[in-house]
């Protein structure tokens, strides 16, 4: 893959996460924390272990989800991996789902593509292999939803 290519998939999943905490942050009853290790220990991504288990220890970090939330009311915390998919397809649902899985069992999965938003938990993601579900939130209406898909629709077709 070339780097203009890279980067341009690079900064689609950006934008997906962007409009992920946006629409989260405008429920008002979540507390929404970066916490990829891109975000959180950038200095980390730069290094190359010089052990196996360093190695491991390493790719346990780079899977670590984008987003940890916190439910003001309940105090229950979340761990979210957003991707962008152009299209929502199980196989590649399912090996997204795989991915996270091998580190971090407790996460969920929000994907955004240009038809909608989808959200399911890591471990029901896998047994319906990679099956997902329409992404839905007492606090984010249909509607609301809607405007933030087209602002995705906007900045990723350009």
């Amino acid at each position: 893959m070339n780097n203009i290519h890279f980067t341009h998939e690079l900064v689609k999943g950006k934008i997906a996460e962007l409009i992920f905490a946006q629409m989260i942050r405008s429920t008002g009853v979540h507390t929404i924390l970066e916490f990829g290790y891109e975000k959180t220990l950038p200095s980390l991504a730069q290094m190359h272990p010089k052990s196996d288990s360093s190695a491991e220890t390493m790719e346990i970090i780079k899977r670590a989800p984008d987003f940890t939330i916190i439910n003001h009311k309940t105090k229950e915390v979340h761990l979210i991996e957003v991707k962008y998919m152009k299209e929502v397809k199980d196989s590649i649902v399912l090996r997204a789902a795989r991915d996270i899985e091998k580190s971090w069992k407790q996460a969920a999965l929000f994907v955004a593509s240009p038809t909608g938003f989808y959200f399911g938990s890591i471990d029901i993601v896998i047994k319906n292999k990679g099956k997902i579900n329409e992404f839905t939130h007492k606090n984010i209406p249909k509607a609301t939803q809607a405007q933030y898909l087209k602002l995705l629709n906007e900045f990723i077709k350009g």
